[in-house]
């Protein structure tokens, strides 16, 4: 029988803890350089000893401090101490509470009163059905057909539910929308794709009936690139089937999605790479390397103004907590350019002749170069960019695992697929590669690689498979 019994024993296990501070530089460091301001802007209005350094013409003036506590010396940043003792005084009143920094404040109010947004797309609508429709009610019923407009630019309500709604008859309804299916872009107020062509078709190709007639009745055969077939169907030959396909390619199915209202995206470099004559200069981007400092005139009215231990407490925290962040970015700015260094003494062969020159590389390899873990390199790279003699890249695009080749060499992925991109760029049209001959073809070059493998990779660059990459022309 077993004895239940409680005993009090003592074990010794290993952990790894990390501290706040160790926290807070993992999390800098895999930071975007956008997400990365957005922090920092978080810290100055949390913390209000810490200020970003302003570009000026001039130096500072400095006033010499003396280190105390065996604190190292920190630059100085003119302030308005009466502005310093009013935050003081909130501080007494309500609390250790001096996040709001006025300044910032002040700044971000500006650049966001400066702000212009372009002008969306039902509004480019309206301003159109103004100019369209003087009368009352027509304007009325066009006001409403447009609220049914989506983004794509497609018509997406009833004809008959618009006109019970409004009290109106049906054919007024159609009528102003046939007056809004004139509107730019051209295809707006269509119900489906074959009325948006067939608008796109009557503005831009008025006299191709043969057009009208392949939208209208083959478009489904013609996504499935089967051209013999359409060219029986309508009496032509395949190579005018061609023909009309490529003047079908000039129009846009969804008009209403280039006037999104969505803002465009810029990617800014974190590391510039420019060649030399001595070879590449590599350094930080100014965009990603925010300057921060500390005001050692905080610690002087500190030691002035009579505050009580809290108070004096208060701003010590501060002090420290602004020196950890600006330690910690200066860490992370290092790391990512010590990477990005050992990744440019390992692809310049890339920097000098693009991607069909790239080597094979891993996180790993950068690791061992840097002296840092597998880990470190992945956050340091992490939605960062390069700008290179060869364009923008993000930092992560330099790692690719490599294929074997005869030599006993490897060869990076994304070389490869250049390659294969190249091959099918330079095709015969007429007769286009298959997969297993592009994998023949880079077997010559000393490349062993299957054809499951240029499949995967020409569906990743969203190349269509050879059937529908041939196009048929006239035999002479």
């Amino acid at each position: 029988m077993m004895r239940m019994e409680h005993r009090l024993v003592q074990t010794q296990t290993q952990r790894l803890m990390l501290t706040q501070r160790m926290q807070q530089a993992i999390q800098i460091l895999q930071l975007s350089g956008l997400e990365l301001d957005q922090y920092v802007q978080q810290e100055l209005e949390a913390n209000p000893v810490l200020e970003q350094k302003q570009e000026t013409s001039e130096p500072p003036e400095r006033e010499p401090q003396e280190p105390s506590n065996g604190d190292e010396p920190i630059d100085d940043v003119a302030f308005d101490l009466d502005e310093f003792a009013t935050r003081l005084g909130d501080y007494r009143r309500t609390g250790p509470d001096l996040g709001r920094n006025r300044d910032l404040d002040s700044r971000r109010e500006y650049f966001q009163n400066s702000i212009t947004k372009g002008e969306s797309f039902s509004a480019m609508l309206l301003r159109q059905l103004r100019m369209a429709a003087p009368e009352e009610q027509d304007y009325r019923i066009g006001e409403r057909i447009i609220g049914d407009i989506d983004d794509k630019g497609y018509f997406t309500g009833s004809d008959e539910e618009i006109a019970q709604e409004l009290g109106i008859r049906v054919e007024d309804v159609r009528r102003m929308l046939g007056v809004i299916q004139q509107f730019e872009p051209t295809g707006v107020g269509a119900r489906d794709v074959v009325e948006c062509l067939m608008l796109q078709i009557d503005m831009e190709y008025p006299e191709e009936d043969e057009l009208r007639v392949l939208v209208a009745e083959h478009l489904e055969k013609l996504e499935r690139r089967q051209i013999p077939a359409i060219a029986k169907a309508m009496g032509i030959k395949p190579e005018r089937v061609e023909e009309l396909k490529e003047l079908l390619s000039k129009l846009y199915p969804w008009p209403g999605l280039e006037y999104s209202s969505d803002p465009p995206q810029y990617v800014t470099p974190d590391v510039i790479v420019e060649k030399t004559d001595n070879g590449y200069d590599i350094y930080l981007s100014n965009e990603s390397s925010p300057e921060l400092r500390i005001s050692n005139q905080y610690r002087a009215w500190m030691r002035k103004e009579k505050m009580s231990k809290d108070e004096k407490k208060y701003l010590r925290d501060k002090i420290e907590s602004a020196k950890w962040l600006i330690r910690n970015i200066e860490q992370r700015q290092n790391t990512i350019l010590r990477i990005a260094r050992a990744i440019v003494d390992v692809q310049q062969d890339f920097l000098e002749k693009g991607v069909e020159a790239i080597k094979p590389l891993t996180l790993q390899e950068i690791a061992d170069a840097v002296g840092v873990h597998e880990a470190t390199v992945s956050r340091a790279t992490r939605g960062k960019y390069m700008q290179t003699p060869q364009g923008l890249f993000e930092m992560k695009y330099f790692f690719s695992p490599g294929l074997k080749r005869d030599t006993g060499d490897a060869q990076s992925s994304k070389s490869v697929q250049s390659l294969i991109k190249k091959m099918i760029e330079e095709e015969d049209k007429t007769r286009p590669l298959s997969d297993q001959k592009i994998a023949n073809l880079l077997k010559k070059q000393g490349i062993n690689i299957a054809r499951r493998t240029v499949t995967k990779y020409r569906e990743n660059m969203d190349i269509l498979p050879t059937t529908m990459r041939k196009i048929y022309q006239e035999s002479k």
